[in-house]
């Protein structure tokens, strides 16, 4: 039994202009992985189902389109499923949203606060 799910760490966002609309889009599987039946793709909480796209050679992959969601910051995770019914570990990717343009989105690193020191690192005491 050989399972293979490589979209983890292949996962990339393209806009497209195809129809109009930015799509979610993830490297092409391998052609002897022939058990990817669909991806379950979970956007802020809502999942929905999505079957594969095949490439001209015959590879399947993620073409997920974007178009319907407002402007905004979302979160999105993926899975693959196998003909099975066996998900892959999720694969997560943020990305803002604004019009036709999608960009990779990394929230901010929350500030940090340094605690007092009861010494001035530019005296030195003999």
């Amino acid at each position: 039994m050989k399972i293979i799910f490589i979209i983890g760490a292949a996962l990339i966002l393209s806009a497209t202009w195809a129809f109009g609309s930015p799509f979610l889009v993830s490297d092409p599987y391998p052609r002897e992985d022939n058990g990817l039946m669909k991806f379950l793709v979970t956007i802020n909480g809502e999942t929905k189902e999505s079957l594969p796209a095949k490439n001209a050679d015959g590879k399947l992959y993620l073409k997920y389109d974007l178009g319907s969601l407002a402007d905004g910051i979302y979160t999105v995770i993926i899975k693959a499923v196998n003909t099975k019914g066996q998900e892959s570990s999720p694969a997560t990717y943020s990305f803002k949203k604004t019009g036709d343009r999608i960009e990779p989105y990394t929230p901010p690193v929350p500030k940090q606060k340094i605690a007092p020191t009861r010494s001035y690192p530019g005296h030195m005491s003999k």
